[in-house]
């Protein structure tokens, strides 16, 4: 997938089919970008909010929102990666990237970054199995 000169990146149709009304595109774990599900955003928002929140809650709370963009892809299915995630995330413009879907959200990911994180992960996916998912 490319991004072009001007940020904008076509999400693939799959894709799009799976991020309803209401979806969110942010910063991710491991400093990728993410499209969140609207019950996934609100789960995230739930866990942000305290009536006193702590310096680690402000600091996330303050890059997840400042990072946020609503998911309203063009009659392309294009969506705008604005200056400051693609920045975050290593993402140039223009420049390839991997679109790959994660669970309940969407991951965009600088494609180098992608194939050195795949290939290691790929290597190790036994071990990751049998740490997450086998019985204790």
């Amino acid at each position: 997938m490319r991004v072009d000169d001007k940020g904008r990146l076509a999400i693939p149709a799959a894709f799009r089919k799976q991020m309803p009304e209401g979806s969110f595109v942010s910063v991710g774990l491991d400093n990728v970008l993410a499209i969140y599900p609207p019950d996934l955003w609100a789960a995230l928002a739930q866990h942000l909010t305290s009536p006193l929140p702590g310096p680690d809650q402000r600091a996330l709370a303050r890059t997840l929102y400042s990072l946020s963009e609503t998911f309203e892809p063009d009659g392309q299915g294009r969506i705008i990666l604005r200056p400051e995630q693609r920045r975050l995330t290593g993402i140039d413009s223009p420049s390839s990237v991997v679109v790959i879907g994660s669970g309940s959200r969407v991951e965009i990911w600088p494609e180098d970054r992608w194939d050195s994180y795949s290939a290691d992960a790929q290597g190790h996916f036994t071990e990751f199995a049998d740490r997450v998912i086998s019985p204790r």
